[in-house]
């Protein structure tokens, strides 16, 4: 069994100044969201082996303040293949990961989150509100295994639940 932890990037802030879309960066609220979902997985100490995050700022942004939030050791790869990416591309890049990592984070976007929890269990997910948090148990024994309904949805968390 392989474990998919699929985290959408927390609000981003459509008044700051940036170029391009993909230099879009947080708001406060989302801020105080990514750090809400890093404690969380340091709680339940669910910390993925792996992680992999679109090249966007606001998905990269996300994941460093999990991770500064949660005190996390590990390391963040960029994937610049995540911003925009389809369920297909998703799952093609999640095929290519070697298997010494058990566990996999992906920090992307809508809709791609849904689709792809949607496209792995068969299953329409809860609603992917910003910063929303999905763990998956995959019924797989190496990443390049991975298909369409091979997983179940095993929890799933926004950063408004996680508050408390």
């Amino acid at each position: 069994m392989r474990i998919l932890y699929v985290f959408r990037h927390a609000k981003s802030d459509w008044s700051a100044t940036y170029g391009a879309d993909h230099d879009r960066p947080l708001n406060p609220r989302g801020i105080a969201a990514a750090r809400t979902m890093g404690r969380l997985l340091a709680e339940r100490r669910e910390l993925p082996d792996r992680i992999l995050c679109s090249s966007a700022l606001r998905t990269r942004q996300t994941i460093e303040l999990a991770v500064a939030a949660g005190n996390w050791n590990r390391t963040t790869i960029l994937a610049p293949a995540l911003y925009l990416a389809s369920p297909g591309s998703a799952i093609d890049l999640l095929r290519e990961q070697p298997d010494d990592a058990n566990s996999l984070l992906l920090v992307s976007h809508q809709p791609a989150c849904s689709e792809l929890v949607r496209r792995l269990t068969g299953d329409n997910p809860p609603r992917f509100v910003t910063a929303a948090l999905a763990r998956l148990q995959l019924d797989i024994d190496s990443w390049a295994e991975v298909e369409p309904c091979c997983g179940k949805l095993a929890w799933f968390e926004t950063p408004k639940r996680a508050a408390g």
